[in-house]
């Protein structure tokens, strides 16, 4: 998870346990629309990726980096031992996720025709920390969740039913702003988290 459940109730304010399920259940989900979003597993550990030979500079999904176990170079694409690049070879630029080849590109191209240079023929075996969620991410996901625990909390207040206006006569409640417009992604959050996106291949 990229927060505690504790940490989110104290962002939106939330003293009780009264709702601590549907919270739950709610940081899970954007926990998980986030990872899809920005196609960054933030919450850290040991990933594998594959790019393209044709290129001098790696850049790794994951950052900052914590440790590289392995770089592997084969046209052929099957990676074994006799694969691995002597660590002399590249330099890793551990806070953005870098890695530079020293002697220019990683695969040169042997004049085969979709085999040298093609993607998939480097493979990166690399670590990221457990504990270096940005606070930026960190509040990206508190207020994911408490737009979706606002939206659950309203439709729980209209008996589930779609409106936007109740009124018993006395008093008048509007919910302009709730179900009927759907349940979309407030753009706040997208901004927070365009930074940390991978960019398109």
């Amino acid at each position: 998870m990229l927060d505690t459940l504790s940490n989110v109730k104290d962002a939106l304010l939330v003293a009780t346990g009264d709702d601590d399920d549907t919270l739950t259940r709610l940081l899970a989900a954007a926990d998980s629309f986030i990872a899809e979003h920005t196609g960054r597993a933030f919450g850290g550990g040991t990933f594998t990726e594959v790019h393209a030979g044709n290129t001098g500079l790696l850049f790794l999904r994951n950052y900052p980096v914590s440790a590289v176990a392995g770089v592997r170079v084969d046209a052929a694409r099957q990676f074994g031992t006799d694969t691995i690049l002597p660590a002399a070879n590249y330099v890793l630029h551990a806070d953005r996720g870098v890695i530079e080849s020293v002697g220019g590109v990683f695969l040169r191209s042997r004049g085969r025709r979709g085999s040298a240079g093609a993607p998939g023929t480097v493979q990166v075996t690399y670590s990221t920390p457990t504990d270096a969620v940005p606070g930026a991410v960190k509040e990206a996901l508190s207020q994911l969740v408490g737009h979706w625990y606002r939206l659950a909390k309203t439709s729980e207040d209209l008996g589930g039913v779609l409106l936007t206006e109740t009124s018993d006569g006395a008093e008048t409640k509007q919910y302009t702003w709730s179900l009927a417009s759907g349940l979309k992604v407030p753009a706040g959050v997208l901004q927070i988290l365009a930074p940390f996106r991978v960019p398109a291949a």
